[in-house]
């Protein structure tokens, strides 16, 4: 699993409200068509033929080959906002030719697992979040990432509010069936009643 940092400005125009609501990250070079299945030297061939040349066309190379090629389902993108650094895990690139105006065709599906202040992470993945290249490969492993914890926080708490639903439902279960209990053999008619009205509210929430 890597760890990538991503910019939220395609083609230089924010789409952080977009990545965060639609669940996927883009870049830009749309001009460049569709690169399912593409290799580098593929890539290369597009760009040099849209004009690329030079430092340009490497630098270009790079990251348009990082999103499209080295970055891989499963792996991790960091996207910062402000103080805030969104966490996700992606999924495999799509081309989506309905976001040609949108100039940010080349997308990846992408599952968010934390949101946490940028001043929490470790050094190393603050210096890669002050990168200024559109997207880069963090150098070190997952380990060294110290996102972790981040992620199996979040797990945890997922977990956590999963366990609590399920009690509120046994107890909500349990308390229906003792009125039904009292409904059907109290003896005392204004107990029968009470336990039949009781029955009806949970019954119609």
């Amino acid at each position: 699993m890597r760890v990538f940092m991503l910019r939220s400005k395609p083609h230089n125009i924010d789409r952080i409200d977009h990545f965060l609501k639609e669940n996927e990250i883009a870049i830009g070079w749309s001009e460049t068509g569709d690169l399912t299945g593409a290799t580098k030297e593929d890539i290369r061939s597009i760009l040099a033929d849209l004009g690329y040349e030079g430092q340009s066309l490497l630098t270009n190379l790079g990251l348009v080959n990082s999103f499209i090629n080295t970055m891989k389902e499963g792996d991790i993108v960091l996207i910062r906002e402000g103080d805030r650094v969104h966490i996700g895990k992606v999924g495999s690139y799509k081309w989506k030719k309905e976001y040609k105006e949108k100039f940010m065709t080349h997308t990846r599906p992408t599952q968010w697992l934390a949101h946490v202040p940028f001043n929490d992470l470790n050094a190393q993945i603050q210096s890669l979040l002050k990168n200024i290249r559109t997207i880069c490969k963090f150098k070190g492993d997952f380990e060294q990432s110290g996102l972790g914890s981040y992620l199996s926080k979040e797990d945890s708490d997922k977990k956590e509010a999963k366990d609590t639903s399920g009690d509120t439902d046994s107890l909500l279960n349990n308390a229906i069936d003792v009125l039904k209990q009292l409904m059907n053999n109290a003896e005392d008619e204004a107990v029968r009643l009470e336990a039949a009205k009781e029955l009806l509210k949970h019954l119609n929430k």
